[in-house]
């Protein structure tokens, strides 16, 4: 039996009993592309800018689903001085009904404690103990992931947080910005000119039937321990899984993902169409 169509890393896996190979299969997969690349060199060009009255701002914008909180992942693996990040999300906690102070994520991702009550809230103003840490720590950007959360607020509220983000991109701080969040926020940004055009922005697009898909699809394939050859990349599988998936990054993943685990179960060793419908139809019935 050929093993060339597994990564040389995944082959030892081949003789693995059956709920190793399936454990491995749910494991992350992260498969390098296009999109993905041009988000690392433009940041890593960012990083590179000399400070400046106004430092530059990276709209990364795409659908849930996308690709866009595996990016922010990888960021520490592909973004040159990737420890003078701060990170931070604004993504809503289901057990909690409120949705987040922009101020407070900032203060929190430094290491700085936040007060209580509804005053600390109410200004746009930024605690000097903020600045203090960025400048001892030798802050130079902050991530945003869920970055529409930030602006899908009160009109006051949103005055706050684009009056907080303008002054982290000025001079007093001259952190540069890497925003990921829905169409939604593009939309919100329209609301105040001068802000939006100091953000450069780019788009996750879904797949489409094309050379890229089809080179991602054979590394994926490359990842899966099945002992034969799935050829997601053959023109019935790119359609099939396109029109199963709608050409969006997790559901392709969590399709093919499914698919495989069908495989080994039922012992085909290999994804195929027969494979790919009953994981369409059920994920987790294997």
């Amino acid at each position: 039996m050929s093993d060339e169509h597994v990564r040389s890393d995944i082959r030892k896996y081949l003789s693995s009993n059956i709920d190793t190979r399936i454990a491995l299969i749910h494991q992350e997969i992260w498969v390098n592309n296009n999109s993905s690349a041009a988000v690392f060199r433009m940041m890593n060009n960012i990083a590179d800018v000399p400070d400046r009255m106004s430092a530059p701002a990276l709209l990364v914008v795409g659908p849930g689903g996308s690709g866009k909180t595996a990016i922010i992942s990888k960021i520490p693996n592909h973004v040159k001085r990737s420890a003078g990040l701060i990170f931070v999300s604004l993504a809503a906690s289901p057990e909690i009904d409120t949705k987040k102070s922009l101020k407070d994520e900032i203060a929190l991702a430094l290491g700085i404690p936040v007060g209580s009550g509804s005053s600390r809230r109410s200004s746009s103003d930024l605690p000097s103990e903020i600045r203090e840490v960025i400048r001892l720590r030798q802050i130079w950007g902050l991530v945003i992931d869920e970055f529409h959360d930030a602006l899908l607020r009160s009109k006051q509220e949103q005055r706050f947080n684009m009056s907080i983000l303008k002054k982290l991109l000025g001079p007093e701080y001259g952190l540069k910005l890497f925003c990921f969040g829905t169409a939604s926020a593009r939309n919100a940004l329209k609301s105040n000119y001068e802000f939006k055009r100091r953000f450069h922005e780019v788009a996750l697009d879904d797949w489409i039937e094309s050379e890229e898909f089809r080179s991602f699809l054979l590394e994926v394939e490359e990842s899966l321990p099945l002992k034969q050859p799935s050829h997601l990349y053959s023109e019935e599988m790119v359609g099939t899984i396109l029109s199963m998936s709608n050409g969006r990054m997790d559901k392709t993943l969590e399709l093919i993902r499914a698919a495989a685990c069908y495989a080994i179960k039922m012992g085909g060793e290999k994804v195929d169409v027969d494979m790919l419908r009953r994981a369409n139809k059920n994920p987790w019935g294997y």
